[in-house]
């Protein structure tokens, strides 16, 4: 067989460096698709982990609302002492657990269970000079 001359060696070169090129190229192309198809992969995972971790912290502010609620209901109704609701509830509630719970259910307090609070639109306090008391 005879040798390429130096006029087709120059025609040969181009069209494979193009297709080299080419080649690259699409393989680029390749890996930068995958990379995408994986971000978004991990952007939707890390979605739903953020989702469910504030899912859950909603949920155990509400639970511990109600345990304040009712830890306030046994020191303020039933004038129960710390010492007192740790013997009723068991020994791992601390003071200082019903110290951060009772606070947490100070929120869910209805009004029409403390009639020393105030509302708003409250009418003032009559004088309690007796004079406008009804006579027995």
């Amino acid at each position: 067989m005879s040798e390429p001359t130096a006029g087709q060696e120059r025609q040969v070169r181009p069209s494979v460096r193009q297709a080299a090129r080419r080649a690259a190229l699409d393989a680029q192309a390749k890996l930068r698709a995958q990379r995408q198809e994986r971000d978004k992969r991990l952007a939707a995972s890390a979605t739903e982990v953020l989702v469910a971790l504030g899912e859950r912290d909603a949920a155990v502010t509400r639970y511990e609302q109600r345990a304040g609620a009712a830890l306030r209901q046994l020191l303020v109704d039933e004038h129960l002492t710390p010492a007192e609701v740790t013997q009723w509830c068991g020994p791992s509630l601390t003071r200082q657990e019903i110290a951060r719970i009772r606070r947490l259910g100070g929120d869910l307090q209805r009004p029409d269970r403390n009639p020393a609070r105030k509302q708003v639109g409250d009418p003032a306090p009559e004088s309690s000079s007796g004079l406008d008391r009804p006579q027995p």
